[in-house]
């Protein structure tokens, strides 16, 4: 009495093919999981630059003896630190009210340029040491005023995203 097996008989091509969707498939869950990876680690490293930058400026706002080492520091250091021209016309006036000189002459800021070119109405963008001790005072009282309930979505580190990192914007 021979027993027949009714289904047809499986080719070793056949596992190969169920193998190969299985490791396409782990593999696409890897690669989403470390670009999610990178998207934190983006927003941590920005989180960092903002925070670092904001101290900064406190500092250079200040009027304290350490500060005014900082202050000489950073308007000595900055502008070789600077590369691009647009970059530099940023922080020329801010330099400047710090007795630093970022090596510009007497070029005029493309963004003015332009739009002086435009017939435009033309507004100072720079910010100067003095504004920014204005910005500051103003920025604590919002700070104390306002209620955030631990809500700081922009920069949670347990947030998803699907933004992709540009390398192209990184500073």
């Amino acid at each position: 009495m021979s027993v027949s097996n009714s289904k047809s008989p499986k080719s070793i091509f056949d596992s190969q093919d169920s193998n190969d969707l299985k490791e396409r498939q782990r593999l696409e869950e890897l690669k989403r999981q470390a670009k999610v990876q990178q998207v934190k680690l983006d927003k941590r490293l920005n989180k960092q630059k903002i925070l670092m930058g904001a101290f900064l400026g406190q500092v250079l706002a200040s009027d304290g003896a350490d500060e005014k080492i900082i202050q000489k520091y950073f308007a000595t250091n900055f502008p070789s630190y600077l590369t691009r021209q647009s970059d530099k016309f940023l922080f020329k006036s801010m330099i400047e009210s710090l007795g630093g000189d970022m090596g510009l002459g007497k070029e005029v800021d493309p963004f003015v340029a332009n739009t002086k070119g435009s017939n435009q109405e033309t507004t100072d963008q720079s910010v100067t040491v003095e504004d920014s001790k204005t910005i500051n005072n103003q920025q604590s009282s919002f700070d104390t005023a306002t209620n955030h309930g631990g809500q700081d979505s922009l920069l949670d580190d347990n947030s998803y995203s699907t933004y992709e990192s540009n390398q192209d914007l990184r500073g």
